[in-house]
């Protein structure tokens, strides 16, 4: 009689396949001009970032981010494919009017697990790079970079809205999983995509919020006490949080240190100077630490 592995044996097999699967992507990083017209296409954990991003590039741009543009697409609750259907009433449809921007940042419903499961994840990915590789930039063609999210803080707990096993894992544990699957996503692009085409860049979401985690427990994090801190609910992120993302996006779609950006009193809810020091710096560690963010 067969038997099926457990599911300590799945996890473990998950969450090694980042290390397996990443390789890097460019011999040396490439920055990006402050001035890219921008499309974002998501859903609610897309819509706190374009705000704060727009405050940190045109920071540190100045003069050279006129011109620049940070538009979203976005829909509550939405996987990709669901976007990929456009919207006629709609001002801004990323599919539709893509040729109007010279880079589409993406995202996938979380869990991605389960996105990836029931709703072709990779395949709609794939199918949206090479919309924005063919149509992108009046048909020169558009890069994509890859929003990798994170789940809601009460996974471990009983929930009503999310009734899969993987519901059963703690947050910590789980980000480490959700990441595996987005690399999954990344791999089956990067591996597939069309001659010529740069390679689909990933905010590694997951692995920030695991760094920020591991600080908070260890004591090592300025003026935070818990993941709470940074969130308004149990999965959108308040302002803190949101600081925190855009400094992500950053980093991963221009190419560039984020501990260049000159410090600002920003929108309320901001973090301190010393806090935004340290995202900073814990941004910049990790994505220079992960293949997939062109940083390497």
């Amino acid at each position: 009689m067969s038997h099926s592995p457990d599911r300590r044996s799945v996890l473990a097999g998950l969450a090694a396949l980042p290390i397996l699967a990443a390789t890097p992507l460019a011999a040396e990083p490439v920055q990006r001009p402050f001035n890219l017209r921008m499309v974002m296409s998501g859903h609610s954990l897309t819509d706190p970032i374009p705000r704060p991003l727009e405050i940190l590039v045109k920071a540190a741009g100045g003069a050279q981010s006129r011109g620049m543009l940070i538009d979203k697409s976005t829909i509550p609750g939405s996987p990709a494919e669901m976007r990929w259907q456009t919207n006629p009433i709609e001002p801004v449809d990323a599919k539709r009017d893509i040729a109007n921007y010279d880079l589409l940042v993406m995202t996938e419903r979380v869990s991605v697990r389960a996105t990836l499961q029931w709703h072709g994840a990779d395949k709609i990915a794939l199918a949206w790079f090479e919309h924005a590789w063919k149509n992108g930039r009046g048909g020169q063609g558009a890069e994509t970079v890859y929003y990798a999210s994170w789940i809601g803080l009460d996974s471990g707990k009983p929930s009503k809205w999310d009734t899969s096993e993987d519901q059963l894992i703690p947050f910590r544990e789980r980000l480490d999983v959700e990441m595996s699957a987005w690399q999954i996503i990344a791999d089956h692009v990067n591996t597939n995509r069309p001659a010529g085409s740069p390679p689909m860049r990933v905010i590694p979401g997951p692995k920030i919020m695991a760094a920020v985690w591991d600080a908070i427990q260890a004591g090592s994090a300025p003026g935070l006490k818990a993941m709470n801190d940074l969130f308004e609910d149990d999965i959108h992120v308040n302002a803190k949080g949101a600081y925190l993302m855009a400094l992500a996006h950053y980093a991963v779609i221009y190419g560039r240190d984020p501990r260049e950006i000159p410090n600002l009193l920003g929108e309320p809810g901001w973090p301190s100077h010393e806090q935004a020091d340290w995202m900073k710096a814990l941004v910049w560690d990790i994505v220079r630490a992960y293949p997939d963010s062109g940083l390497a």
